[in-house]
């Protein structure tokens, strides 16, 4: 027979279940936003190799352009476009740095873009940029199997 005492804690623990389980979903959903406001932030900040953290100013894709061939407004606007691999954003250039240093071992045009000013300060690590989606895929699934989790392709206009 179940006596009150015993009532009252299995209450107790499914209240408790509840909140664990509101928290939990209120963080999927505040995940899921800034998700989506980093990725339209993304569309619109300046390009990745313009702005970078001390690791992705040693070496990275962009670095091999002169500045003397930048693309007017007009030819940025047919350019192809080309991919990047986001990989991780952090809040400190420290723990994006360190996260670059790892993948340079297998991808030497990984590199950490600095936040561009404003209300942005995450400090993003991306791979690429990559030709064709197909190529930027095969990358993502590879980090995917290695268990990086929110691994995300993103599109990268030339200039």
């Amino acid at each position: 027979m179940i006596n009150n005492k015993s009532v009252v804690a299995i209450f107790i623990i499914g209240v408790a279940l509840l909140l664990v389980a509101f928290w939990a979903g209120l963080n999927v959903i505040r995940d899921n936003r800034s998700a989506s406001a980093t990725q339209s932030a993304r569309e619109t900040a300046p390009q990745p190799g313009a702005q970078q953290g001390r690791a992705g100013a040693q070496s990275s894709p962009d670095s091999g352009q002169s500045r003397g061939q930048e693309s007017t407004g007009a030819n940025a606007a047919t350019a192809p476009t080309r991919y990047l691999v986001l990989v991780a954003a952090f809040g400190t250039d420290t723990q994006a740095n360190k996260l670059t240093m790892d993948l340079r071992r297998k991808y030497p045009s990984a590199y950490t873009q600095q936040p561009p000013g404003g209300e942005d300060t995450l400090y993003r690590v991306y791979i690429g940029p990559y030709p064709k989606r197909e190529d930027a895929e095969t990358v993502a699934n590879e980090l995917a199997s290695e268990g990086r989790k929110g691994v995300m392709i993103v599109p990268k206009t030339q200039s």
